[in-house]
């Protein structure tokens, strides 16, 4: 989807008569200028609205670009954009999830989903706030720690898989397994950096038995694209426009 930022400039101008030429052009200039305010409030309501799926949002989300005189447009990827329309109640994931799927010896497709555990709080959900918290408390109690790189007796970080942990926890939803068994801690090196990073991995199945799993819940609309062009638009006439006129006038 896209917002399209199109001002009828001459419309506007044809009452300055002699002048319209100049006053059309001020107009068309300032879309330039209104282009990337409006592209700045996106990216200013996704960062404060959005969590987990701010990365998905804005990682899809265009710059301005001209497609005619006058006109702009930003666009959202179709891959962000359940994020913009919402998803019902009760949707199933396993569809997307399994589409490069494997399929297994009973010829079920599946796919070994991998969970990160050290993202920002800003960009997690709150269940997944939870379960980092009772991970963080789980691991001071192993004296293993969340961030820090580990070393080894010869002063040199560790590497590969370094824990393989089951920490208490609950099941979540309608799953069978509690979120934090399985917790698997890893450092990597590349560049002369050393990547730590705290995974879980579930599968996902189109296993009949599997039917009332993977089932989001639903994802309210948060519309942003539609908020920011309405923005846009009175920013427009509020503000631009009335500069440019009293410039002329």
């Amino acid at each position: 989807m896209s917002i399209k930022i199109n001002i009828d400039a001459a419309s506007l101008a044809k009452e300055f008569e002699e002048l319209a030429s100049e006053v059309e052009k001020d107009i068309k200039d300032s879309m330039v200028n209104l282009s990337t305010i409006a592209h700045a409030k996106i990216v200013e309501l996704a960062s404060k609205n959005l969590h987990s799926t701010r990365e998905i949002f804005l990682d899809n989300l265009s710059s301005p670009e001209q497609i005619a005189d006058g006109i702009w447009v930003i666009s959202l990827d179709q891959k962000a954009l359940f994020i913009e329309e919402g998803l019902p109640a009760s949707f199933d994931m396993k569809p997307g999830l399994l589409k490069n799927g494997e399929v297994s010896k009973k010829g079920y497709k599946y796919k070994v989903i991998p969970f990160e555990h050290g993202a920002a709080p800003s960009q997690m959900t709150e269940s997944a706030k939870d379960i980092v918290n009772k991970l963080r408390v789980e691991l001071k109690k192993k004296k293993i720690p969340f961030k820090k790189i580990e070393y080894g007796a010869d002063g040199k970080p560790r590497l590969g898989k370094l824990h393989s942990l089951n920490l208490p926890s609950d099941i979540p939803g309608k799953g069978n397994t509690p979120s934090l068994q399985r917790v698997s801690v890893y450092q990597s090196a590349k560049n002369g950096n050393v990547r730590r990073d705290i995974m879980t991995f579930r599968t996902v199945s189109n296993n009949p038995e599997s039917g009332d799993k993977w089932i989001h819940p639903g994802l309210e609309a948060q519309k942003i694209m539609d908020k920011a062009a309405d923005w846009a638009e009175q920013t427009f006439y509020d503000q631009i426009l009335p500069e440019i006129l009293d410039k002329w006038k």
